[in-house]
């Protein structure tokens, strides 16, 4: 088990021994909100997963790690923001597709470019909330000014890995 697997559960088991201490009833709450939570999730995480497996099934792994790999390059990086812009969904769906693809041969850069396009440019939360509350010219000047961000991060992540690449060699 990794450190940081280890952390993740040592964090909330500290928060659950700090609220038995507390007089205010806050494990219980807790506990409560936390099953509701679980209960709300839980099939929507099952729904998810399925169908990006389902996704990768039908999408040939040759397919996705020739458009999306480590030898996609460049490429692939544009290629992850693209679709990654096109994504709309929450984040359930689009970290299982993210691992998915991943997981099907996708090269790091490229998913990262992906997750980058959709957390900034989600048509879903676009249409339904920026441009009713901020306003056309605001949500226009916010996505123009991100624009080139999936495809810096891929960028950045690509170079990043090759360094730690040449450092572990």
């Amino acid at each position: 088990m990794s450190t940081l697997t280890l952390v993740m559960y040592a964090i909330p088991v500290v928060l659950c021994l700090y609220a038995l201490t507390r007089a205010d009833k806050s494990f219980q709450r807790g506990i409560v909100d936390s099953l509701e939570q679980f209960i709300i999730i839980l099939p929507r995480m099952t729904c998810a997963l399925v169908g990006a497996e389902f996704m990768a099934m039908l999408i040939p792994t040759k397919i996705i790690s020739n458009l999306l790999g480590a030898d996609a390059g460049f490429l692939g990086i544009l290629i992850g923001s693209v679709i990654g812009m096109m994504v709309p969904s929450g984040p359930v769906i689009s970290f299982s597709i993210a691992a998915t693809l991943l997981h099907a041969g996708a090269s790091v850069p490229a998913i990262m470019s992906f997750l980058t396009a959709w957390s900034l440019f989600s048509a879903h939360r676009i249409i339904i909330y920026e441009v009713p509350m901020l306003g056309l010219p605001f949500v226009r000047l916010r996505l123009t000014s991100v624009l080139i961000l999936p495809i810096l991060s891929g960028i950045l992540a690509l170079v990043v890995a090759t360094i730690l690449s040449l450092l572990r060699s």
